[in-house]
């Protein structure tokens, strides 16, 4: 398929980028995960940026690689600059999975199950994606989304009289919530993902 091909090619640029800017940084070794993260993050950016969805960001995405080569890597270097700031700054590097208070570890079992079965989740988590992306967010939008939004969900569990069986949510209600709560990330440092990868010198 060509989006395996362009994805490929998008892969490679961004790794041949993160070498020119970080010490020992190999591509193909553990640190190639990292490449993948940023590799979904700039597909979701320009999905976001110019509105585009299954063919038409397939099309969009091989005219700017091979039409607009030179553009499009001035714009990467740019880019990618960017997201290995935010990287450091919101993601950190675990050896084991961080350990909550019981109770707080329980509820956010119970609201990712109540996450999983939501019927609006995939445009709840595509809006606050967005909505992240806009203020700058550019580094793992689509984790921190749905970080937020279990977050959101385990909140309104802490109410004794909630039965998370009957629980019923509404997507407007959690957006207008979590809009409020993405204004305030922007002015805000520090980490918002935690993850269990194996951490070089980043």
């Amino acid at each position: 398929m060509k989006i395996i091909s362009l994805r490929r090619r998008l892969i490679s640029i961004l790794a041949e980028e993160m070498k020119n800017r970080i010490p020992q940084f190999e591509p193909y070794s553990s640190d190639y995960q990292m490449v993948v993260y940023a590799s979904k993050d700039l597909e979701e950016w320009i999905k976001q940026k110019l509105s585009l969805i299954g063919g038409s960001f397939c099309d969009a995405l091989e005219g700017m690689m091979y039409d607009e080569r030179d553009e499009f890597l001035t714009f990467v270097k740019s880019w990618i600059t960017i997201w290995l700031g935010k990287w450091r700054e919101r993601v950190k590097l675990l050896h084991a999975k961080p350990r909550l208070p019981p109770n707080a570890e329980k509820r956010i079992k119970e609201a990712k199950k109540i996450y999983r079965r939501l019927e609006f989740k995939k445009e709840l988590k595509n809006l606050m994606t967005s909505k992240l992306i806009s203020q700058g967010e550019i580094c793992m939008a689509s984790f921190i989304a749905e970080n937020l939004i279990v977050e959101e969900i385990a909140r309104r569990l802490r109410n004794p009289n909630v039965n998370p069986k009957s629980l019923k949510l509404d997507p407007i209600d959690i957006y207008n919530a979590l809009s409020r709560r993405v204004s305030e990330i922007r002015k805000e440092r520090g980490p918002l993902i935690y993850l269990r990868i194996k951490p070089n010198l980043l």
